[in-house]
């Protein structure tokens, strides 16, 4: 397996850069909110730079509650995410062609930092929205702090939350670049002959 890997090491990482490159404009997260006056279901989604979806009836009905509107002008990381997306699919793609063992872990250091970032503004984002409640709003819950992924009920609203093509396809694309590095780092180095043992030979 590990030399089928690395005869296929220029095509795998050019995969994956182009997985990182056509993540940009897939979603990243989204949400479905469903209650009774709403059955067919509310929905948000999350790309990288935007925010789409039922946003004027989710936040109509989240200000009973004293939550902040969401907007895309809000989440100021998502403006960045397209620039750090492209970074790295530019980075795996000159791994592609830079023959050398070391050259994938840079493009995977920064996947993984990007991803860190993310999941760690996103959950603190999550925690400030259910945390952050204005007290004089009309219906009075306590603190929470919405899921990443899965199912809450709040009194009659029933949300679920997952992920979405634009955070699976880097994951696909990370897997590929470590099966590469995992490749080439365990690859046996060949063993050069001693100069005066070439000679006598």
């Amino acid at each position: 397996m590990k030399t089928l890997i690395q005869r296929w090491r220029t095509p795998l990482l050019l995969i994956a850069a182009a997985l990182m490159a056509v993540a940009i404009v897939l979603p990243l997260w989204g949400m479905t909110l469903v209650s009774t006056q709403y059955p067919e279901g509310l929905r948000m989604v999350v790309y990288p730079g935007r925010i789409t979806g039922d946003l004027g009836e989710i936040n109509a009905l989240n200000r009973y509650i004293g939550m902040t509107p969401i907007s895309a002008d809000f989440f100021v990381e998502l403006r960045l995410l397209p620039i750090a997306f492209g970074a790295v699919a530019a980075l795996i793609l000159v791994s592609a062609f830079v023959k050398r063992r070391w050259a994938p872990l840079l493009p995977l250091l920064a996947m993984t930092t990007v991803a860190a970032y993310g999941l760690f503004s996103m959950r603190g984002r999550l925690y400030q929205f259910g945390h952050d409640l204005d007290p004089t709003a009309p219906i009075s819950i306590d603190p929470f702090t919405p899921p990443m992924m899965g199912l809450n009920q709040i009194a009659q609203f029933a949300s679920y939350t997952y992920f979405s093509w634009g955070t699976l396809l880097p994951l696909v694309a990370g897997l590929l670049i470590a099966l590469v590095l995992w490749a080439g780092w365990s690859r046996p180095r060949v063993a050069h002959p001693h100069p005066a043992l070439a000679l006598a030979a």
